[in-house]
């Protein structure tokens, strides 16, 4: 068999070096796919990240889908047979999380690595920051790389459930469980903060210098610090019936 003459970046050829990879002829053109569509199916879960051109959408399912066109998505196998949550891109490579402490990185999107988590605890969310990842999960699992392949387990300080992490500026924080929020300056050491409810809170943004921390469909905590927060109510979506 046969390939056409593959084009590799400056920053993937420094990516797969570091990783201990050596690029012979079409290494690139020989990695695995799966499926190709135009328009793949979307959910609510899927998180996407963006790097070396490519973007990546993971969506609570073992496979991941990379695109380079933003129209033609090609389903990838990521070598884990468990379900991938959540994805992010650092330092040249993307690093995607799951259950079971399935952890899986890639330079380019299409080509997938398993990783050595350090833990068996479901995976919700990760981010990079700070020049590091940072990940949560389950039973307030904390881990942290430099560069994604070595993971460190952090004291969290909680043995609640972590759903998701997000990092503006000079902070992390972190939201799960019964209201747990957490923050952290360098990614290594946290302190639980007051949320002020018990609910369960699933997800993390930050959207114009503001921390937003999801609960219900419309209720959401808000903190322009991750320490202080305050309740406010999203905009009810206009129906065909208003």
């Amino acid at each position: 068999m046969s390939y056409a003459p593959v084009q590799i970046s400056m920053n993937l050829k420094t990516c797969f070096a570091s990783a201990g990879v050596v690029l012979l002829g079409a290494a690139l053109a020989g990695a695995q796919s799966i499926a190709t569509k135009t328009n793949p199916s979307t959910n609510m879960f899927e998180r996407t990240a963006s790097g070396n051109g490519v973007t990546v959408k993971v969506a609570r399912q073992p496979a991941i889908w990379s695109t380079a066109n933003g129209l033609t998505w090609i389903e990838r196998s990521s070598g884990s047979p468990y379900r991938l949550y959540d994805v992010a891109f650092g330092k040249g490579i993307f690093v995607a999380v799951g259950n079971e402490g399935a952890l899986v990185t890639s330079c380019d999107g299409a080509s997938w690595s398993g990783r050595n988590s350090g833990t068996d605890a479901r995976l919700r969310g990760i981010v990079f920051g700070q020049n590091m990842f940072v990940a949560v999960g389950h039973e307030g699992t904390i881990i942290t790389s430099k560069d994604g392949r070595k993971w460190t387990a952090r004291n969290s300080g909680t043995t609640a459930r972590l759903q998701m992490v997000a990092f503006d500026r000079d902070k992390f924080v972190a939201v799960g469980w019964k209201g747990i929020i957490l923050t952290s300056a360098n990614g290594t050491r946290w302190k639980v903060r007051s949320s002020g409810v018990s609910d369960r809170l699933d997800g993390i943004v930050c959207r114009d210098g503001q921390f937003v921390a999801s609960m219900t469909n419309r209720i959401v905590r808000v903190s322009t610090n991750g320490i202080m927060w305050t309740e406010a109510e999203l905009p009810r979506q206009r129906s065909e019936y208003d």
